[in-house]
């Protein structure tokens, strides 16, 4: 579903743009105007940095929040990876939402757990300060005026060995307390509940009809 959308003179919302890659490569295939956000000012001073390389005009970045996303104004919101760190999830989703124009999809890839919560689940939620874990129930009260679709992409996450992962995590569990620790353990135990295949990776695809 992903390569059928068309971002050619669309205005376009990159909602947790990180340091900006994404949102320059629409730039480049011809979008009206991509707008780049992230609650991050490093990240935003790097996407600016970034986007300094190049010579494109049609391109900002802004430190804001998805709850700050003006309404009715944008043909195509993307947020890959970035929706699950939302303080409040009802809240921003919503915003975003409103913010389309007719016609205007959001587009949300991200890891969805589709399952009970078991302990790996509660240890990376905690060691990635979320939340919550999506599932595909979190969008099945969405208004009648939008269309979901959903692809699974499972299949395109690397596969890794589940004896191997836990081999890294006991030496993590070996090393003293740090954020490095935290990042690098949250990052293998997505990768342990994917190998367990309680965890799929999903694009969301919802269009505003009226």
């Amino acid at each position: 579903m992903i390569y059928k959308i068309d971002i050619k003179d669309k205005y376009i919302l990159d909602a947790g743009c990180g340091v900006g890659f994404g949102s320059l490569l629409f730039a480049k295939n011809k979008a009206q105007k991509v707008s780049g956000i992230s609650v991050s000012d490093l990240e935003i001073e790097s996407a600016n940095r970034n986007k300094n390389k190049y010579d494109f005009d049609n391109v900002d970045f802004e430190v804001s929040i998805f709850e700050d996303v003006p309404s009715c104004s944008y043909d195509l919101i993307f947020c890959v990876e970035s929706l699950k760190h939302a303080l409040d999830f009802d809240n921003a989703f919503n915003t975003l939402l409103s913010g389309l124009k007719t016609n205007g999809k959001l587009i949300i890839v991200d890891d969805f757990f589709e399952n009970e919560m078991t302990k790996t689940g509660k240890a990376f939620m905690s060691d990635w300060n979320l939340n919550f874990l999506f599932a595909l129930s979190h969008f099945s009260n969405i208004p009648r005026e939008f269309k979901l679709e959903a692809e699974d992409l499972t299949h395109f996450m690397p596969k890794k060995s589940l004896l191997k992962i836990n081999m890294q995590l006991l030496f993590f569990k070996l090393l003293n307390k740090s954020l490095f620790k935290k990042l690098f353990k949250g990052g293998l135990l997505l990768d342990k509940m994917y190998a367990e295949k309680v965890m799929k990776y999903q694009l969301i695809i919802i269009t505003k009809e009226v």
